[in-house]
């Protein structure tokens, strides 16, 4: 289960990131696209943790 945890912190942090930071264009995109990555991590993870 640790690992969901680190997760969801790394989500946090770029929900962060995106709502308080000043970041280009080109940033926003990348940070949203690791963000968008790391929500589909956790679900995956969260499915397989359920299902095991």
């Amino acid at each position: 289960m640790e690992d969901i945890r680190d997760i969801y912190a790394e989500i946090a942090e770029l929900r962060a990131e995106l709502t308080h930071c000043i970041l280009t264009r080109k940033e926003r995109r990348g940070t949203q696209l690791r963000l968008d990555q790391a929500i589909a991590e956790a679900e995956r993870r969260l499915r397989k943790a359920e299902g095991a």
